[in-house]
């Protein structure tokens, strides 16, 4: 398919880092999200390793730390480095009005604001010095149904 994940995987290959972000519909990520990165993300997982990702959700009252941590597991294994904040990379409201209104959410996003920059910023440095990223070793896949 010639479509916007295809473009994705393109600008991922040069990009340093991610930010995926969704309201939370029934405690997950939306499902265009969540079939976005599943395409963009199975058997692609080079493209990824070594790189940053933030996860954020949005949602009027329940079901974010679930919508998260779904979010957070597309990073989780493919080798990249989760950038956290001061809590869980939640804001609350039910539209953008009453999101302002979240005082600690939004202080939460500046948090992560600035430890996404800084975390760049090192990666930068890192560079320049020449320290190399982990080689990862090939992957073993195991099946644990045995024959008998």
């Amino acid at each position: 398919m010639d479509d916007k994940v295809n473009e994705f995987i393109e600008k991922a290959k040069t990009a340093d880092g991610f930010i995926f972000g969704s309201p939370v519909h029934f405690a997950a990520a939306t499902g265009n999200l969540t079939s976005f990165l599943d395409r963009a993300f199975y058997g692609r997982g080079k493209i990824f390793q070594g790189k940053l990702c933030a996860s954020v959700v949005s949602c009027r009252r329940g079901g974010a730390t679930a919508a998260f941590d779904q979010l957070n597991k597309y990073a989780l294994m493919s080798n990249m480095y989760i950038v956290g904040s001061s809590y869980w990379n939640q804001i609350h409201g039910s539209n953008k009005e009453e999101a302002k209104q979240d005082l600690e959410g939004l202080q939460t996003m500046r948090n992560l604001a600035k430890n996404m920059a800084y975390m760049l910023k090192c990666i930068e440095v890192g560079n320049i010095k020449n320290i190399q990223k982990p080689q990862y070793e090939e992957t073993i896949r195991t099946n644990f149904i045995r024959k008998s």
